[in-house]
């Protein structure tokens, strides 16, 4: 699997600055409206940006070895 640049770069924003913004923003909104069941949505937000930080993880180790898609270490045109 490998993502070209623009799509990395939106998907990094998402699992680094986004998601765990909106956990947070949740967890904070459901203490303090005491909301039931708030921590499940946190922890579903949790997991799916894990689970988007693994895709990158394998997307930029194609990119650096050089696998197949857009991706290659060679820094010559």
């Amino acid at each position: 699997m490998c993502i070209n640049n623009n799509n990395y770069d939106r998907m990094k924003w998402l699992v680094l600055i986004f998601l765990p913004a909106l956990a947070g923003f949740i967890g904070g909104l459901g203490h303090l409206y005491q909301w039931s069941n708030f921590d499940l949505y946190v922890s579903t937000v949790n997991l799916f940006t894990a689970f988007l930080g693994a895709l990158m993880q394998i997307s930029s180790k194609q990119y650096h070895n050089g696998g197949e898609g857009n991706g290659n270490s060679s820094t010559g045109n």
